[in-house]
């Protein structure tokens, strides 16, 4: 949430926010030792902020004076946040392409000749795998990384594909694209070995990235003022449950095969500590410039 501005105690805003709610600018007002009035994202903070300005000096407002003033509609200001310009999401569509043609590439885990290539470490056919240290020692890097691009089912490519795009999409609009792939190595890399100590190099998905991207924006809600808005707590629990079944073996029993619980939980807490460490950083940096 935003601070727009605080007012007197004395100043009746009741005919200002009646028009809000009428254009359908969310909105709340606080009362302290002024009233502060809040709004929910960055776009509707500079319109509220100008139509304020504008009552202020007597005048009354409403869609065309938004029009006029900053050049959108109040819903499409508010739209204009949820849009997709896909110049600024390079990295989220590397990801589903790179998913897609990989996880076709080995035949939904027919094809073992590339999916040993792809995963963790190296593995033969009757159930021996080499160590992380023999990855490390041949140079064969990519391997703590590729395991994110294979699926083995549609509804496991599908279901990790629409979550990159609805939570990608906001992180790397809102705060760059490095931004992202540093969520999506450290997620991708922790989230790989953890799974791999576990249960060796059998498996694969985005979905510990995708736990972790939830878990980051949730978090980094709570911690900055700039907020992602994207992941609110019914989604943050709804995964939580989510995390838990997988646990219990209710999932598997329901039809929808292994699951690689131990990369979901590790992915939810590289998010976790990724937000602590890049709200710290932002922090730091707004305090630097304040300085």
């Amino acid at each position: 949430m935003i601070v727009v501005f605080s007012a007197p105690l004395d100043v009746d805003l009741s005919s200002f926010t009646k028009q809000l709610w009428k254009m359908k600018i969310l909105h709340r007002v606080v009362i302290e030792q002024s009233q502060v009035l809040i709004v929910e994202n960055e776009h509707n903070a500079q319109l509220v902020t100008q139509l304020y300005q504008h009552w202020q000096q007597g005048g009354e407002f409403n869609a065309e004076l938004v029009q006029e003033v900053t050049g959108l509609s109040a819903n499409a200001a508010d739209n204009n946040s949820r849009a997709v310009d896909f110049k600024k999401i390079p990295l989220v569509m590397l990801l589903l392409v790179a998913s897609l043609l990989l996880t076709l590439g080995i035949d939904f885990g027919q094809n073992l000749e590339l999916r040993k290539l792809l995963s963790i470490t190296d593995f033969d056919y009757v159930g021996g795998y080499n160590s992380l240290n023999q990855s490390l020692e041949s140079l064969q890097i990519w391997r703590f990384v590729t395991p994110i691009f294979m699926h083995f089912s549609i509804v496991h490519l599908i279901f990790n594909a629409l979550w990159i795009w609805v939570i990608g999409t906001v992180i790397e609009q809102q705060q760059k694209s490095l931004v992202l792939l540093y969520i999506v190595i450290f997620s991708a890399i922790s989230s790989n070995i953890v799974q791999y100590l576990v249960s060796g190099p059998y498996f694969g998905g985005l979905s510990g990235v995708v736990y972790a991207l939830i878990s980051y924006a949730w978090l980094w809600d709570k911690l900055a003022d700039k907020k992602l808005s994207v992941v609110s707590n019914a989604l943050m629990g709804f995964m939580l449950v989510f995390l838990a079944l997988g646990y219990s073996g209710l999932l598997t029993q329901l039809g929808l095969g292994d699951i690689a619980n131990t990369a979901h939980l590790s992915g939810l807490v590289a998010g976790l500590v990724a937000a602590l460490v890049l709200a710290a950083i932002n922090k730091a940096k707004s305090h630097r410039n304040a300085n």
